[in-house]
């Protein structure tokens, strides 16, 4: 009988440690900010006032799953994290907050215009919502629909700030051609991706379908990329002076996106304001601006 009593005892002892090991966990996620971003075991310990070897532990699992990354001061958030953080925006906000841009991107361009993210699962890029242009010659692309991170405006406007391992399995990658202006050549297309960052958006010319062409520029928040916003146009509407024209209005609708959804994250006391994706220049949206007018 007494066996039986310290069977259940520790039986509710374990049921009961599990919720309040989770709640330490989501305690030390919480502390990594923007204006804190790393942390020392040891400093985590301290600042919840939790033993130095439960810390560490909590600390080691998270690494595990990629969600923590060690670096020469302790410890940031890890990949698994910032793709969370990009899931979520995607899956709850985007289509919503950026609907209105995305419509007016559309009336002012003329052109079909795309809200596109990257599809980890898949290693794609998934186009989320799409608002169709009123001309009879026009590009028929479907919401749901993955294309390669390699090819196409919208996906390089993605890829060039994703995080530095991830651009680097995909140049290791066989580039699949998929149109007549796909790039193919891994070196080719890391320029090509040194050049996004420096300018803020992306071009393509017959990668993804021929007889199409397009721009995007990719919305960043909180330290990363969380969509691009572009558009599809037939190659018969294209020339130098348009690319010159519409790049503006594409970085103006990223721009705006990005206020949108800083803003609702503001409202929601999630955070301060805009941060800069990675690789992006310090004053990318003048840059912006700057390239394409």
């Amino acid at each position: 009988m007494k066996t039986t009593r310290r069977t259940e005892d520790r039986g509710e002892s374990s049921s009961a440690a599990g919720p309040k090991v989770l709640e330490k966990t989501l305690r030390v996620l919480d502390l990594f900010t923007v204006e804190r971003p790393s942390w020392s075991v040891t400093e985590i310990a301290r600042r919840l006032e939790m033993p130095t070897a439960t810390a560490h532990r909590i600390v080691r699992a998270l690494e595990a799953r990629s969600y923590l990354a060690r670096v020469e001061s302790g410890y940031r958030l890890g990949f698994a994290a910032i793709d969370l953080g990009r899931r979520a925006t995607a899956s709850v906000d985007l289509r919503s907050r950026v609907g209105g841009v995305l419509r007016e991107l559309a009336r002012t361009t003329g052109e079909t215009a795309l809200l596109t993210v990257y599809d980890e699962s898949r290693h794609g890029s998934l186009c989320v919502d799409r608002i169709e242009t009123t001309h009879s010659l026009r590009l028929a692309i479907e919401i749901g629909r993955v294309t390669p991170v390699h090819a196409g405006a919208s996906a390089k406007a993605l890829l060039a700030f994703l995080e530095e391992p991830i651009v680097e399995e995909v140049l290791s990658r066989d580039l699949e051609p998929l149109a007549p202006g796909t790039v193919t050549d891994p070196e080719t297309l890391r320029r090509q991706l040194e050049e996004i960052r420096a300018q803020g958006w992306a071009s393509s010319y017959e990668e993804n379908n021929i007889g199409a062409w397009g721009l995007a520029a990719p919305i960043l928040i909180g330290g990363g990329v969380v969509a691009s916003i572009g558009f599809a146009a037939p190659t018969a509407r294209h020339s130098d002076s348009t690319v010159r024209a519409l790049a503006k209005l594409v970085c103006e609708a990223a721009r705006d996106s990005e206020a949108k959804l800083d803003s609702a994250q503001a409202a929601k006391g999630s955070g301060p304001g805009k941060v800069r994706g990675p690789g992006a220049p310090q004053e990318r949206l003048g840059d912006r601006d700057r390239e394409a007018g």
